[in-house]
């Protein structure tokens, strides 16, 4: 798993609900994505972790499933 520097945790209860928190989380980070990427973690079904990785190319989006 990518190491992260900058983390956003979003638990959410509906679909919608989640796919807005993310967008909105992710857009935030990528203010502060200076020379690295997003990465994306599912760690259940409610809960995401979107963070600034260093492992990650600038301008690109990981995604990692837990479950």
């Amino acid at each position: 798993m990518p190491t992260a520097t900058s983390t956003i945790t979003v638990t959410a209860t509906h679909p919608a609900q989640r796919d807005r928190q993310l967008d909105q989380a992710a857009a935030l980070l990528r203010e502060k994505a200076i020379d690295r990427g997003i990465v994306v973690t599912r760690v259940d079904r409610r809960t995401f972790t979107i963070a600034l990785s260093p492992e990650v190319a600038y301008g690109e989006t990981r995604e990692v499933d837990l479950m």
